[in-house]
């Protein structure tokens, strides 16, 4: 059966691969575990799982919008941001235009664009970060949408709020951006911009969110946008029917008021870089000092290679190879004893 020409070149997405029993320290989780809070809400709603949920999310909604300060018509909800990217192409992407992103970042923008039949431009990071200046040389009349990851999966890094509303108020009106601020909850540098204040003031910018990473959801797929009223209503004409599951609608609804667990999630992330930059240097690894809940650190060699001998160590964590960079490893921030056992594996690597 012939597909779509437009799907020839799509890949499907492949995840960090792991083995039964290894600490899956690869893909960015929380190492607490989900919510309580979100545990609790799902228990109570096992009776209800022969009705189809709410088509619109709207409790959720609402919830979100009143965590960002906004109204509900801000929001959107999806089975996850993956949902959410795809939505947003299949609204505004025509077949054969332009989509810019960063080569060295999350590859679902990509798959996003080349399911929708747009042609995708991929400029190089500078030093870990997205390059700017590049992505504006890259536009053009046949320009679409631009992804920016920030902060940045892989690396880390992120855009100082000065550079990016000067990088949104450049861009043509014909151009709509997409923030990704998956890791955004665990920024901590005061010029770290605010995605929702942006949207604010900007009508062709879209936020999106998780709570895969934070609220410790990923397997509930629960993602969301958040942009002018006006775009949002064009994005739900894309929304398939009872998208987001009535577990998810419920735990995502009680994870963003379970403070005591956001708290400690971010309280573990901010004590276990702390504690990981002091060993990396002392082991001489360079490394990218992150906004995110993981790290990525350059191993100076072959990072499929690390990777097995992490593995056979009983410990999984990702290499970059597949994002472009060959020599470095992304890993995701766990518990004390996970960072210990890390860093023991890493100081062996010379051994190795």
């Amino acid at each position: 059966m012939k597909i779509r020409k437009t799907l020839e070149s799509v890949k499907p997405y492949v995840a960090g691969r792991t083995r039964p029993g290894a600490v899956k320290l690869s893909s960015n989780e929380n190492p607490l575990g989900p919510s309580p809070k979100a545990l609790t809400a799902i228990s109570s709603e096992l009776n209800h799982l022969h009705r189809y949920p709410d088509g619109v999310s709207g409790i959720l909604r609402e919830t979100i919008a009143s965590h960002h300060n906004l109204t509900a018509d801000y929001v959107i909800a999806g089975n996850g941001s993956d949902e959410i990217f795809a939505m947003i192409a299949g609204t505004y992407l025509e077949e054969g235009f332009e989509v810019i992103t960063a080569k060295e970042t999350f590859s679902e923008y990509n798959f996003s664009g080349l399911l929708y039949g747009g042609h995708i431009k991929k400029v190089p990071l500078q030093e870990g970060k997205y390059d700017l200046k590049s992505i504006l040389d890259q536009v053009t009349e046949k320009t679409s949408l631009i992804f920016v990851c920030n902060p940045n999966n892989p690396t880390g890094t992120y855009l100082k709020e000065k550079e990016l509303k000067e990088f949104l108020d450049a861009l043509p009106s014909h151009v709509l951006t997409i923030l990704d601020e998956a890791y955004g909850e665990f920024a901590t540098a005061e010029d770290f911009p605010s995605g929702q204040e942006l949207i604010k003031s900007n009508k062709r910018l879209i936020v999106t969110h998780t709570f895969s990473k934070l609220y410790g959801l990923a397997g509930l797929r629960i993602g969301y946008a958040l942009a002018d009223p006006t775009l949002i209503e064009q994005i739900f004409r894309t929304k398939q029917a009872f998208n987001v599951n009535i577990l998810a609608q419920q735990a995502g609804t009680a994870a963003l008021g379970d403070q005591n667990f956001i708290s400690r999630t971010l309280d573990l992330c901010k004590k276990g870089k702390t504690f990981l930059y002091g060993e990396l240097k002392r082991l001489g690894y360079d490394y990218y000092p992150s906004q995110a809940n993981f790290i990525c650190i350059r191993v100076k060699r072959d990072s499929r290679a690390v990777f097995d001998h992490f593995l056979d160590e009983g410990m999984a964590i990702r290499p970059l190879a597949s994002f472009g960079l060959d020599e470095w490893i992304r890993y995701t921030i766990g518990t004390e004893d996970q960072n210990r056992e890390f860093i023991r594996i890493m100081s062996e690597l010379e051994k190795a």
